[in-house]
Parts: structure tokens; sequence; C-alpha cells
């Protein structure tokens, strides 16, 4: 098997890995997965030879290929930095709720005499 067709099988299953739906369970096997194709991939690329006449169709796949996968790669990290936005102000708002008065100031209704 040729290098460029290595290289287009990997970006499928990394294009199947991407778009499979994702759900709190899954979310941390399917980022491992995708890690590791994103790895080979890029190992993969560095001995790629220029593409012949023939390796074109390929290299336009891939391409392809490559923006449906950012584009789904970007909308997963959305996802996560909302959940993960989330998780901080429930954090927050049970802190809260369990200690209201954590962010009065101390110094409430006593003064300091500053004479010399």
């Amino acid at each position: 098997m040729s290098l460029w067709k290595e290289f287009l099988t990997l970006t499928e299953k990394l294009d199947d890995t991407v778009h499979q739906s994702v759900t709190e369970k899954n979310r941390s096997t399917i980022l491992d997965d995708v890690n590791l194709l994103l790895d080979q991939r890029s190992d993969l690329i560095q001995r790629l030879p220029q593409p012949a006449d023939s390796e074109r169709i390929l290299l336009d796949e891939v391409k392809k290929r490559d923006l449906k996968i950012n584009q789904r790669l970007e909308f997963l990290l959305g996802g996560l930095k909302q959940d993960m936005r989330n998780m901080k102000k429930q954090k927050t708002s049970k802190q809260r709720y369990t200690n209201p008065y954590q962010s009065l100031s101390s110094f409430d209704g006593m003064y300091l005499d500053q004479k010399k």
C-alpha cells in the first residue's frame, strides 16, 4: 500500500471517529482515539513523498475530509469549553449556597483610627 493510500485510510478513520455521536460517557475515549489517529497522521505526514499524478485524486479526497474533520473538531472543542464553563459555574454556585457569607469582608463595622 502506498503511503498516500495509507494516509487516506487514516484520514477516513479519523473522520469516522470524529463524526461519532459524543456523550459525556464516551467523550474521553473518543478524544483518546482522535489524539492517537492525529499522532499517527503527523508521523505519516513526515514520510509522505510528493504526490504523483495518479495520487492527486487521493490528495483531493484527503483535503475534502480534512475540512470536515476540522469543522467537527472545532464544534467538539466548543462543546467541551461550554461544559467546562458550566462545571465552574456549578462549583461557585454550590460554594455560595453552602457558605453565603464567604464573600463578605471581615472588616465590616470596624473603625481603625490612623492618628499618630
